[in-house]
């Protein structure tokens, strides 16, 4: 099962995300690179019996009206979401073009700083949903941005086993110390397809001028 919750067109060896396993899911938060305007998503796949079973899954598990086989939600993606994915997807090719050419901006300008840049194989295809880098330094690094005007924003700062939602399992701090320095050094750098090049020169500009001053 592929999530492809923020994988919209990414491609994996010149296949497409979303098809390369038994089903995929995916997210159309307002955020991702295409968001519909509220809550949606959709289960791709090309197996009748995984889409007959989501398809009830999504209704209550009803497989005909008033008819329910199993436990289900109410997950209906309705149909004012639906249009509105529609009109977008036409434009999603453009704007992950524009993601990729700032990613390669942000890439050519920070390259001689300290931060781990975010790495793509040959082989792959990304659609820089974000922009993560990576520091040791990253708290006074979003501090010195702020104090520019630079907004950052630190996504997934709690590695899964520290979550009080998973307590119950045992795992300490320590546990898994690759995943827990992840989650302290990783920084999210503006990044959307209407983003200026001239912007991210400024905040390249920042970016460099912090650590010159280190």
């Amino acid at each position: 099962v592929e999530d492809c919750a923020q994988a919209h067109g990414a491609q994996y060896k010149g296949r497409h995300c979303g098809v390369l396993g038994a089903a995929a899911a995916f997210s159309f938060y307002p955020t991702k690179n295409l968001g519909a305007f509220g809550d949606a998503g959709a289960v791709t796949t090309n197996d009748p019996e995984i889409a007959g079973r989501v398809r009830k899954l999504r209704n209550y598990g009803e497989e005909r009206r008033y008819y329910h086989l199993m436990h289900g939600i109410n997950s209906r993606l309705d149909e004012m979401q639906a249009a509105i994915l529609r009109v977008k997807l036409r434009h999603l090719d453009a704007w992950n073009d524009a993601r990729r050419a700032l990613a390669a901006q942000y890439r050519q300008r920070l390259r001689e700083t300290p931060l781990v840049l975010p790495d793509e194989a040959p082989w792959a295809r990304s659609n820089f949903h974000l922009y993560p880098v990576r520091t040791p330094e990253r708290d006074a690094l979003a501090d010195w941005l702020k104090e520019k005007g630079i907004g950052t924003l630190m996504h997934y700062p709690i590695p899964i086993h520290l979550q009080p939602a998973y307590a119950s399992l045992g795992w300490t701090r320590g546990a898994f110390p690759v995943a827990e320095q992840a989650c302290d050094e990783t920084l999210s750098l503006p990044l959307y397809p209407e983003l200026a090049p001239e912007t991210v020169d400024q905040i390249a500009d920042a970016v460099v001028a912090f650590f010159d001053k280190r």
